[in-house]
Order: C-alpha cells, then structure tokens, then sequence
C-alpha cells in the first residue's frame, strides 16, 4: 500500500519529519480536507484545528495553528505557525488558558486586543478537543 512523507514544520521547530502515514485529514480554511496517497498537488491555507493522521491503522492526532499545506507527489508538508502532538498537552494547563481567554472576551477590557484574545480562545478550544480526544482514547 503507498504512504504519505508527512513534514510538521514550526517556526521554532521540525514536529515531524517525513514519517510515512497512511492519511491525512488536515483543518483546511474552506473546511477540513482528506489527503490519501496520490492526491493532486495542492497549496491549502490552515486554520486552527486538529489535524488527524494514520500510521499503520492508527489515528494520531496534533494541533495546528494556522499556515499551509503543501501537497505534491505523496509528499505532505504542514508550515505553521505552531503545532503540538496530542501528547505535549497539559490538561491542567489547558484548562487554565481556556478559562483566562474565556475571561478576557468576557471582561473587554478598554486596552484589550480582542483579535488576540479570539486567538487565545481558538488555541486554547483546540487543546481541550485534543485533550477529550485523548482522555476518550484511554477508556
């Protein structure tokens, strides 16, 4: 069965190099988007969202904080701005970001950039996804 080389490149680090996946379902801007083996090059804007994979039968999950793909010859490769595996996530932590930014929008505050503080929320809401993803994959 072909595979993908999937690349997760940050501006502060490589998350993941060329590891051979199965499928990719990726937080497209338009909507999420599935990428198999053989797929039609493409450059795809990102949003903030989940982005799934399977390794030989077995989904993973990480985070995705806007960017792009880019998709030609069984070759994925994901430019953003900030990504964690599922793994990385504090649930204690994540918890406590949802709830600042969650209290920030509440507040509006005269010196408040609510554009950031939407951006918090939008981090933080895909922690927690990837948290309940987790903690429902223990079960």
């Amino acid at each position: 069965m072909k595979k993908i080389n999937m690349t997760v490149l940050t501006p502060d680090r490589p998350l993941l190099s060329n590891v051979e996946v199965d499928s990719i379902v990726i937080p497209a801007f338009e909507g999420e988007m599935g990428i198999l083996p053989d797929h039609a090059p493409i450059v795809v804007q990102l949003k903030e969202g989940i982005l799934k994979y399977t390794v030989s039968g077995v989904n993973e999950f990480l985070s995705v904080f806007w960017g792009f793909a880019y998709v030609k010859n069984n070759e994925v490769v994901i430019l953003t701005e900030m990504s964690e595996l599922m793994k990385e996530i504090n649930e204690e932590r994540a918890r406590q970001e949802f709830q600042k930014a969650k209290d920030a929008i509440t507040m509006k505050g005269a010196d408040m950039d609510m554009d950031t503080a939407q951006a918090s929320l939008k981090k933080a809401l895909v922690r927690m996804k990837l948290v309940e993803i987790r903690n429902k994959s223990k079960v």
